[in-house]
């Protein structure tokens, strides 16, 4: 009988010792690295570590949380041994409305259709390796079907075979274990629904409670404090460059640049330190690797059967790409004190020194990066072709420094707003081009001159002169600086030769036919231009778009 009560004192002991080193805290995000697509979050707590091994409890993390993202650090005397998400289950649960679990419901299953698009999209990907693994293994060189192998290209096709299925194995692998946690987490999810769908009408709790958490194993040689962090990734948030250009006659440009964040991780992120980054996490990071490109023969009636459903597509996506090519022109405290900009060898981080509060919902939030007065130059722009109104371009060269994205951006104009436009920096341009919007007082007419458009024929050919006339005129009360663009046609047949007779004082790019010629417009000061070409072709022949 003592025997039995020394065990149990003893057992209880433990216990009592195992409880006391064991604390709970509620998981509150300190700091927050979102990416073009998911986010770095990072939870830090201070504790008091009692002699020996110690547990660390972080209650209501996020479930959607990569579990091999996750990791713990430790300030203080203490050494982290372990750390693993579980889920726990309270005794006792406080009760709670039943339109409060219905929203929880509905933010479980959200959860678990985007895990499903996960797990399809990984599914996916193992498919296509295994597709490609059994194309290698019954390839006929490969099987020693083939009697035009020679010894040396079967060892090299050994090699590759070998060199290919070790990469396909590593890879297929990595998205296999994917593919176990993220199944693993969708049916901690679904049991998670279920707990919540058995709440009866009268709106009682079942007696157990589910709490996501993250257990933090430390050893401390003696006992003090220690402030323990947990960070990990999670796919449920984004964020995506926004911008606002407030533009003025004494040429600045007032250049806002916002981002548009959204997170539905599961956890509010209250008065937390952001950081911008300019990466993407979810994007695979192995080099692509060459296959061997086998050429084979096509069946006759095949391959014209191909020609014909693709010929015209393509040439109206070139005739398309021909004509942007030849006439598109694109185009108190600072914030700057509280963002601090780390540009890496394959991101840019914006750190933000002020707190923002976002909450887990399904609406964007707005955080500022960067204010910056640019100097531009005006001028006006017109293509009578396609358009017979000017437009104001402004030319910005002091962008670089930004360390700008492409994004969408607001334009205004001395107040008023203009519309929006498509902000695309190009790293290697010295000037960024913006268009303003349409001048009503520039006048810009364009028409053929028939007195000077005429055909004759020359043995078996027909020659045709087309001459255009365009006339610019300045309504304004200022002088202007103008540049008209118009093109000259190109051949690229040899039946068909095109030459240009008189193009006046145009800049003429040869390669696409690109007409420019720059004006100086005094006020109500009008020009004409003229510009004329030849066409020679077979005389039976006919040309579109003369």
């Amino acid at each position: 009988m003592k025997k039995i009560l020394f065990t149990a004192t003893i057992q209880l002991m433990c216990i009592a010792l195992f409880a006391q080193n064991t604390k709970t805290t509620q998981a509150k995000v300190t700091k927050a690295t979102v990416f073009l697509t998911g986010a770095q979050v990072t939870c830090t707590s201070a504790f008091q570590a009692a002699s020996g091994s110690n547990e660390f409890i972080f209650e209501g993390v996020s479930p959607l949380l990569d579990l091999n993202s996750l990791q713990a650090s430790a300030q203080g005397n203490v050494v982290i041994m372990d750390v693993k998400f579980e889920t726990r289950y309270k005794q006792e649960v406080k009760k709670e409305s039943p339109k409060q679990y219905e929203r929880a419901i509905k933010a479980a299953t959200d959860s678990i259709t985007m895990l499903d698009f996960d797990i399809e999209e990984t599914t996916n990907q193992l498919e296509a390796f295994n597709t490609e693994k059994n194309i290698l293994l019954n390839n006929r060189l490969i099987k020693g079907d083939t009697h035009k192998d020679t010894l040396a290209l079967f060892k090299e096709s050994i090699e590759f075979l070998r060199q290919r299925l070790n990469n396909i194995n590593t890879e297929s692998m990595k998205l296999k274990k994917q593919l176990f946690f993220k199944n693993e987490a969708k049916v901690k999810l679904q049991e998670r629904i279920n707990t919540l769908s058995s709440i009866d009408k009268s709106g009682e709790a079942p007696e157990q409670e589910a709490v996501n958490t993250i257990v933090v194993t430390a050893n401390a040689d003696e006992a003090g404090s220690a402030n323990i962090s947990i960070s990990f990734f999670v796919n449920q948030a984004a964020w995506l460059p926004v911008y606002d250009l407030r533009a003025n006659s004494n040429g600045n440009i007032d250049l806002n640049y916002k981002a548009e964040l959204r997170q539905t991780t599961g956890m509010n992120w209250n008065n937390v330190a952001l950081t911008l980054s300019t990466g993407n996490p979810t994007q695979s990071t192995q080099s692509p690797e060459l296959t061997p490109f086998y050429l084979n023969f096509y069946q006759a009636y095949k391959k014209k059967m191909e020609v014909d459903k693709m010929a015209k597509p393509a040439t109206a996506e070139a005739d398309s790409k021909s004509d942007d090519n030849s006439l598109t022109f694109s185009g108190s405290t600072s914030l700057t004190d509280y963002i601090t900009v780390t540009e890496g060898m394959i991101q840019t981080e914006y750190d933000i020194k002020l707190k923002y509060t976002i909450p887990t919902d399904d609406n964007m939030h707005t955080v500022a990066i960067q204010n910056k007065t640019l100097k531009a130059n005006y001028k006006y722009a017109v293509v009578p072709k396609l358009d017979m109104n000017a437009y104001l371009m402004a030319e910005i060269t002091d962008w670089s420094e930004m360390s700008l994205i492409p994004g969408s951006a607001r334009i205004y104009f001395d107040g008023s707003y203009i519309g929006r436009t498509v902000l695309n920096p190009v790293a290697d341009a010295d000037t960024m081009q913006l268009s303003l919007g349409k001048d009503r007082s520039i006048l810009v007419s364009r028409k053929k001159l028939k007195d000077k458009t005429r055909e004759r024929f020359i043995v078996d050919d027909k020659v045709t002169l087309t001459t255009y006339e365009i006339v610019v005129r300045n309504q304004k009360a200022i002088p202007i600086s103008i540049e008209v663009f118009d093109q000259v046609p190109l051949s690229n047949n040899q039946s068909i030769k095109v030459n240009t007779i008189s193009i006046g004082r145009a800049q003429h790019d040869e390669e696409t036919g690109k007409l420019t010629w720059k004006l100086n417009l005094k006020p109500k000061e009008s020009e004409k231009i003229q510009f004329s070409y030849e066409v020679t072709i077979p005389r039976d022949k006919v040309v579109a778009g003369l």
